[in-house]
C-alpha cells in the first residue's frame, strides 16, 4: 500500500469517528440541558456520570470543541456553543472579572481560585468563540484574562506565573505551555498585539529557563527561580508535553518568527527516542531526565500530542513521518477508542493493556479533536473546510 493511500485511509478513519460519532455523541450526552454548560464526565457505559461539579477548564475545552465543530459545519453545534458560552460567561466569571476554578452543577461558584492552567483554556475558548462569532467584545474579554493572570498570579521576580492563588510553588511548565498555546490562538484569530506580547513572554521563559538546550530535556517542576528541583519531582519528564511543545513551537515560529526550530528538533528527538514504547509505539506517561522510563502506563492525550508532533515535523522539516502517523492513529483506535462506547474513549491504560479508569472525562475530546483536525488539515481531506488550528 502506498504512503498516500495509507494516509488517505487514516484521514477517512479519523474524520468518520469525529464527524459521525464523537461530535454527535457528545452533543447528545455531554451537554447539560437542565442547568447549562457541559457535563464533567460520562460513566464507562457512556452516560452522564453525575459529577456534582463543573471545572472551568472542562467547560472551556468543550467550548473550543463545539465552536470549531460549528465552523466545520456540524448541525446544531452553533446552538450548543452559543448556549454553553452564555452559561460559562454568566457563572464561571467572578464578580471582579476574573474566572473561578470550579462551579457546582447548577453554576454556583464553589472554588473561586485563579488557576493558571484554567485561565489558559478560558483564553483558548475566547479564541474559538471569536472565530465563530467575530464579536469584538470577546477580544477585550480575552485581554481581561491576561489582566487576571498578571494581577492574581504573576510570580515574584516576574518570571512566569504561579500555578494558582493557593500555592507558592514549585513552578510548573505545564500551565505556561497552555498559556502559550492559547495566546497564539488568540493572536491568529484576532491579530491583536497583546496576545503576541503574551506569547513572547512565555517563549522567553521557555528558551531561557524551561528547556535544557544542551540535552533537549524538558522538566515539569522547578524552583522559584526556574532552576531544576533537587528532588525526585525535579527529574519527572512527560514526553507527551515535550511533543506538545513541538507543535506549539512550530506555530510560534510561523506566527511570531521565533527561532525555535533547533529546540523543536531537540524535543522531538528526546521524546521519541526515550518516551516511546519500542514494541507498541505508545508514548509513556513519564520518564526520568536520564531517559529511563518512570511510568510505562499510557494516557490517551500523549498519543494525540505525538500525532500533532509527527505532522509538524513532516510539514516543517520535510521528514517522512507517515509511518509514525499511521502507528499513532492505529494505536489511538486500538487501545483507546475501539473499546469504549462509539464516540468516546478509554482515557488511560496500564502497561499490561488493562484500563486504568472508572470514567470518561470530557476534557479528552479537546486532545483528540485538535489532533484529528490537524491531520485532516495537513492532508486536505475532501470535505474538510480548512480552518486555522
Amino acid at each position: 500500500m502506498s504512503t498516500g493511500t495509507r494516509m488517505k485511509q487514516e484521514c477517512m478513519r479519523v474524520q468518520t469517528w469525529l464527524y459521525d460519532h464523537a461530535w454527535p455523541y457528545w452533543a447528545a450526552h455531554g451537554v447539560d440541558r437542565v442547568h447549562g454548560g457541559f457535563v464533567e464526565y460520562l460513566d464507562l457505559a457512556g452516560r452522564d456520570g453525575g459529577a456534582p461539579f463543573k471545572r472551568v477548564r472542562a467547560q472551556a475545552r468543550q467550548l473550543y470543541c463545539f465552536s470549531q465543530a460549528a465552523l466545520l459545519g456540524l448541525p446544531g453545534a452553533r446552538e450548543i456553543s452559543d448556549n454553553c458560552w452564555q452559561f460559562f460567561d454568566r457563572h464561571a466569571r467572578r464578580g471582579d472579572g476574573g474566572w473561578a476554578r470550579r462551579m457546582d452543577r447548577t453554576g454556583v461558584i464553589i472554588d473561586p481560585t485563579s488557576d493558571a492552567y484554567d485561565l489558559a483554556f478560558v483564553l483558548l475558548a475566547h479564541a474559538w468563540r471569536y472565530r465563530l462569532t467575530r464579536d469584538p467584545a470577546l477580544i477585550e474579554s480575552a485581554a481581561g484574562v491576561i489582566t487576571t493572570l498578571n494581577s492574581d498570579l504573576k510570580a515574584p521576580g516576574g518570571l512566569g506565573w504561579l500555578a494558582d492563588t493557593g500555592t507558592s510553588g514549585p513552578r510548573q511548565q505545564n500551565p505556561h505551555m497552555h498559556i502559550m498555546e492559547a495566546a497564539l490562538e488568540m493572536l491568529d484569530a484576532s491579530g491583536d498585539a497583546r496576545f503576541a506580547a503574551l506569547a513572547h513572554q512565555v517563549a522567553d521563559l521557555f528558551l531561557h529557563h524551561i528547556i535544557d538546550r544542551k540535552t533537549g530535556v524538558l522538566r515539569e517542576f522547578f524552583t522559584a527561580d526556574w532552576k531544576p528541583l533537587d528532588s525526585a519531582e525535579g527529574h519527572i519528564i512527560e514526553p507527551g508535553h515535550m511533543l506538545e511543545w513541538v507543535w506549539i513551537l512550530v506555530r510560534a515560529h510561523r506566527l511570531l518568527g521565533l527561532a525555535t526550530l533547533d529546540d523543536v528538533q531537540r524535543l522531538y528527538a528526546f521524546a521519541t527516542c526515550h518516551g516511546t514504547d519500542a514494541h507498541t509505539g505508545l508514548i509513556y506517561d513519564q520518564i526520568r531526565s536520564t531517559g529511563a522510563p518512570l511510568s510505562r502506563d499510557s494516557r490517551l492525550w500523549p498519543q494525540t500530542e505525538a500525532l500533532k508532533a509527527h505532522i509538524a515535523m513532516m510539514e516543517t522539516f520535510g521528514l517522512d513521518t507517515s509511518p509514525q502517523i499511521s502507528v499513532t492513529v492505529d494505536n489511538l483506535f486500538r487501545h483507546y477508542l475501539d473499546h469504549a462506547p462509539l464516540g468516546t474513549w478509554i482515557d488511560h491504560r496500564r502497561f499490561d493493556g488493562s484500563p486504568k479508569v472508572d470514567k470518561i472525562p470530557s476534557t479528552s475530546l479537546y486532545h483528540l479533536q485538535l489532533a484529528f483536525t490537524e491531520l485532516l488539515r495537513a492532508q486536505s481531506t475532501p470535505g474538510y473546510d480548512t480552518v486555522a488550528v
